[in-house]
């Protein structure tokens, strides 16, 4: 089947339009809150999730306040411009005002400039700081870091 536009969403964060592709769309204007269902393919400047699902929550000024992805994520999203992440999860939720990126699940991100990765159940990287925390669940984090010899 076909993916159809479904909606375009016009965001001042960084000048930057978002743009939701997606099967089923619902909006709730009322909570500044709209939903996404069906190959939700989500672009914004040089940052694309993918997912089953897709929830999007804006500030009263329309702006993004907050972009969860459930179901199947994949990821690349460039934190400024010396610093791009790929990956996968089960789960993901950004809060832009925070910078905080959380994943869950299968979670795996890759820093494309170095090579370097994580992968565990829960990772959280922050878009200001890019401090991360990884935590393995049942099996243990794994780190991979280059380093000097």
């Amino acid at each position: 089947m076909k993916k159809i536009v479904i909606f375009i969403l016009a965001v001042l964060l960084n000048a930057q339009e978002l743009k939701i592709i997606s099967k089923i769309f619902n909006y709730y204007p009322d909570k500044l809150y709209s939903y996404f269902k069906g190959d939700v393919n989500a672009t914004k400047g040089k940052d694309n999730i993918l997912a089953d699902e897709i929830k999007v929550y804006l500030n009263k000024n329309k702006s993004l306040k907050e972009l969860i992805a459930i179901g199947h994520v994949k990821f690349n999203l460039n934190l400024d411009n010396n610093t791009t992440y790929k990956g996968y999860s089960d789960f993901l939720d950004y809060n832009i005002k925070s910078g905080d990126i959380i994943l869950k699940g299968n979670a795996f991100v890759k820093k494309l400039e170095t090579n370097e990765s994580v992968k565990g159940k829960y990772i959280k990287i922050n878009k200001f700081s890019k401090k991360a925390e990884v935590k393995g669940g049942k099996k243990p984090a794994v780190i991979i870091i280059k380093v000097k010899e």
